[in-house]
């Protein structure tokens, strides 16, 4: 196999992208914004809107797309510098043995999505149709089935799926706008709204963020393919304005309109209960074949420095990932949604932390190290610091937690960087 297709194979998981496999501006826009064109947008859209009037929606929603944007956008930009995966991108924090425990976490955290996606999903289709004659579980391994069969192509299936899960989404999302406008009382209802029951800023921006904050830290994968930094500021900004922002102030107006929180229901209220449902399909599916490959990438950094490396190909290990996935879904991971998505919010969010951090203000990259006791340090306390926010309702605990990695690895690196860094090279 000549080196090219052997790179395609394994979608340049070890070196960088490049010149030439790079993408245009709208297949790096589609396929960016695919990732979070998710029926969870549609619903934290919902929730929001139904807690606060339009006016804090509205400005709640910018704020937290904001951050999220901003996250894209620095380790988009590292990736594209680089070419590099966000598991390999990850040594520079962590060094090259550390970083595949942020690995194995990357992993665990698409496996569940996808697992609980599945387990979601099966359910809807359960209760939407009566005549529907398999089990939950049966039903969530088929629709895993689905999203496997783009993942495992790659960056090409990402995008054809992409291409027709994006403009799906934006019918859907456009048609809930109008069907609002259309019913009873119109827009002019949106705007005089007063929840019964308020949802504070921290909240709904916890909720936001936490709900994004991971897909915004895999990005990496799909930006390193971007040819310039106009094109992948341009495409962050559109794909997360579009797939973040634009789903989300769809869901809140239609739950505004509704008084119902949960998008699918408040959709059926407004005529658009079968549009909705198929339109959800795609928006599931542009989303999970994304984890499916990110995890695939984050697996083949695991397997760097044994003898498997180089030779297990992409989609055999996007095969297994989706696998144990269907296996978590069958065994009903929804039952565990709280505690297992509480605890990722608390560890993922100060990894691109520490990547900025190292980027912008340490820059004393750790790839060839093995590990770094810095940042696994500086990991654990910005989780200590986020678990602390979260339990005790303090501000944003993912910002909490980005910034408080930032602060840590920071000031950690000043005193102790270089007298580390030293000793290592001397040995």
């Amino acid at each position: 196999m000549s080196e090219k297709n052997n790179s395609n194979a394994l979608e340049n998981a070890f070196n960088s992208v490049p010149d030439s496999e790079r993408k245009s501006l709208l297949s790096l826009t589609v396929v960016l914004a695919g990732y979070p064109i998710a029926l969870s947008n549609f619903v934290i859209g919902g929730a929001v809107g139904v807690g606060m009037t339009f006016s804090k929606a509205t400005t709640t929603l910018l704020v937290g797309n904001a951050i999220l944007i901003a996250i894209v956008l620095a380790t988009g930009y590292m990736a594209f510098k680089t070419g590099l995966s966000t598991s390999f991108l990850s040594r520079r924090v962590f060094g090259k043995k550390g970083s595949t425990i942020f690995s194995l976490l990357l992993a665990f955290s698409s496996v569940t999505w996808i697992s609980l996606n599945g387990d979601i999903f099966a359910r809807l289709i359960d209760s939407t149709f009566s005549w529907w004659p398999l089990p939950i579980s049966i039903t969530a391994i088929l629709c895993i089935a689905l999203w496997t069969q783009s993942a495992i192509r790659g960056y090409k299936g990402l995008e054809f799926i992409s291409y027709l899960g994006v403009p799906a989404a934006l019918v859907m999302s456009i048609a809930g706008v109008i069907a609002v406008g259309k019913a009873s009382g119109g827009y002019a209802d949106i705007f005089t709204y007063v929840p019964a029951t308020s949802l504070s800023f921290t909240a709904a921006t916890a909720s936001i963020i936490g709900g994004w904050v991971f897909g915004a830290t895999i990005t990496p994968d799909v930006c390193r393919f971007a040819k310039s930094t106009r094109d992948l500021v341009i495409a962050g900004i559109v794909a997360f304005t579009i797939g973040c922002f634009g789903l989300q102030f769809a869901g809140a107006l239609v739950g505004i309109k509704t008084g119902n929180g949960d998008f699918t229901a408040a959709m059926t209220s407004l005529g658009l209960g079968v549009l909705a449902f198929f339109a959800a399909i795609f928006c599931l599916w542009t989303t999970q074949d994304n984890n499916i490959y990110g995890a695939s990438l984050a697996i083949q950094n695991v397997l760097d420095d044994t003898s498997l490396k180089g030779k297990v190909k992409h989609k055999h290990i996007a095969l297994a990932i989706a696998g144990l996935a269907a296996i978590f879904a069958a065994l009903g991971i929804f039952n565990y949604l709280v505690p297992i998505t509480q605890t990722l919010s608390v560890l993922i969010p100060p990894v691109p932390g520490l990547l900025i951090a190292e980027e912008a203000f340490v820059r004393n990259s750790k790839e060839n190290m093995k590990v770094n006791p810095i940042a696994m340090v500086s990991w654990l306390l910005a989780g200590i610091a986020s678990y602390i926010a979260l339990k005790t309702d303090m501000f944003v605990p993912p910002i909490v937690g980005i910034i408080s990695s930032v602060i840590f690895y920071v000031i950690l690196s000043k005193i102790f960087d270089a007298k580390h860094v030293a000793k290592v090279s001397n040995n």
